[in-house]
């Protein structure tokens, strides 16, 4: 019997490894993040050594613009790759908005691909003035946020 369920989990390995964050409350996080801001992803490499799921991705970043905090004293950022391990799959040369206490970012924390600030619909604007007056995020018209209901259950 206890091979037969060994046999049926290797078959079926996304269903052991999956990720869901549930809704993130995007005021919520920026609150709670230490660092926000925007970046272009200048260089990546698998970070870790060993089995798949010990593997993390380490990114170099140019930092576009600061939301809150300093985050040029972060040295990289740091995410799963993407899918099953609620990371985020980093793409030298795109933006990022990055919602992050330590560098360790995921789809969790809000962080995602970013469209650039003349393309954002006045996204990075709402964020700052949340920062320094606490003025409601309205992200029904923001069009690269999603509901930021994050499910990627398999």
């Amino acid at each position: 019997m206890r091979i037969i369920i060994l046999l049926v989990l290797s078959l079926l390995p996304s269903l052991s490894i999956a990720c869901s964050c549930g809704k993130v409350d995007l005021e919520k996080v920026i609150k709670n993040s230490k660092y926000v801001f925007i970046a272009t992803i200048t260089s990546t490499k698998i970070n870790g050594s060993g089995e798949e799921f010990l593997k993390s991705v380490a990114a170099d970043f140019k930092l576009v613009k600061s939301l809150k905090g300093n985050p040029k004293t972060l040295k990289k950022l740091y995410s799963g790759f993407g899918g099953g391990d609620c990371g985020i799959p980093f793409n030298v040369g795109f933006q990022y908005i990055i919602y992050t206490n330590d560098g360790t970012t995921s789809i969790c924390s809000g962080s995602q691909i970013y469209p650039g600030e003349s393309n954002d619909d006045g996204f990075s604007t709402q964020v700052s003035e949340f920062i320094k007056s606490g003025k409601k995020l309205d992200l029904d018209n923001i069009f690269f946020i999603d509901s930021l209901d994050q499910d990627c259950t398999q």
